[in-house]
């Protein structure tokens, strides 16, 4: 078994305009800095034998300031970005339709599966922490649920989320 700790990065100016992001770095906005700042005392009280991050600039940014208290430091992959979002990327979310450019559900989920694989026979019995982006954070919870990631919430920016990996 394997405790995972999942945060969802702070809320970035892209996020505030409503556009796809996407595998694109983006920016945290003030208020995501905020979010990440209010991570570092809970942070600061829990135990993790390892910390993994996206290697997009968003996550690493959020990781920084939320393990500020720390010494933690986090291992960089690119099997915790966020969802490909094709020839959407910076185009508005409210009424965009999921084309073939897109990166399919299945292929997050297999990257999902993959991930959470490579986690279990390498850290067995240990605590994890893991900083993500709000539909691979959907698409991770599916995977070790069994729920459809539609049914399962957003995780709000910055939410901090104990999941069990059997």
């Amino acid at each position: 078994m394997v405790t995972i700790y999942l945060i969802r990065h702070g809320e970035t100016e892209e996020n505030a305009r409503g556009i796809f992001q996407g595998q694109t770095p983006g920016t945290l906005s003030e208020l995501g800095k905020m979010q990440a700042s209010t991570l570092c005392e809970p942070l600061s009280q829990l135990h993790f034998d390892a910390v993994y991050c996206s290697d997009l600039q968003r996550c690493k940014d959020t990781a920084a300031i939320a393990l500020k208290l720390t010494s933690y430091q986090p291992l960089y992959t690119p099997m915790l970005r966020e969802r490909d979002m094709g020839n959407l990327v910076g185009k508005p979310i409210a009424g965009a339709v999921i084309n073939d450019s897109v990166e399919s559900v299945e292929a997050c989920s297999a990257r999902a599966c993959q991930l959470l694989q490579l986690l279990k026979e390498k850290h067995d019995g240990e605590t994890l922490l893991l900083f993500s982006h709000g539909y691979f954070c959907r698409i991770i919870q599916s995977v070790l649920t069994g729920i459809d990631h539609q049914d399962i919430p957003l995780m709000a920016n910055c939410e901090l989320k104990e999941l069990m990996l059997f």
